[in-house]
């Protein structure tokens, strides 16, 4: 079995770092420390709304189970030590993904407030890449409302070129970042 099979089949020991952050599976007992991790820019940005302590959980648990059956959602804990700091996270499907070709990933990202502006999530995302590479993908995006200022950094950051804009169905704004794999 190649190192592409065993990543794919192995979440459990799955865990990549660059010396400073590292990314990992959530797993249940992570549940509280995220929720406690959630704050307003997050309800506004990544989840639509307050989570509770059981849907935290079911989204870890189907959040597992897309890495078993190989996507189209690829999530995973941001951990700086012993704190876990935010989540990086890949959609491929293409039809959920306004403004998604097939071959894509549409890259999401959301650090905790106390441990923002310290590039975390630009050091996450670009280790997230190596991770999509290794799947297969071969283009990364990410969509950034464009009043979200603190996101609209990461993809500069990443060496992601823009692309242009969207309108969402919702009515909403996207400006579009791609990087090739």
């Amino acid at each position: 079995m190649g190192y592409k099979d065993k990543f794919n089949k192995n979440l459990k020991n799955l865990e990549l770092t660059d010396g400073v952050i590292t990314l990992k599976p959530f797993k249940l007992k992570d549940a509280a420390l995220h929720l406690a991790g959630e704050d307003e820019e997050q309800k506004k940005w990544l989840s639509g709304g307050k989570s509770t302590i059981k849907s935290v959980g079911n989204w870890i648990k189907k959040n597992s189970g897309y890495w078993k059956r190989n996507g189209p959602v690829y999530n995973l804990a941001i951990w700086v030590g012993s704190n876990l700091i935010g989540m990086v996270e890949a959609n491929t499907d293409e039809n959920k993904i306004e403004g998604m070709k097939k071959g894509q990933a549409n890259i999401s990202y959301g650090i905790y407030h106390k441990y923002r502006g310290r590039g975390y999530a630009a050091k996450a995302v670009s280790l997230f890449l190596k991770i999509l590479k290794l799947k297969g993908i071969t283009h990364a995006l990410i969509r950034v409302n464009p009043k979200n200022t603190n996101s609209l950094r990461i993809p500069i950051k990443c060496n992601f070129r823009e692309t242009g804009e969207i309108k969402t169905k919702d009515g909403n704004y996207l400006r579009l970042f791609i990087k090739d794999l």
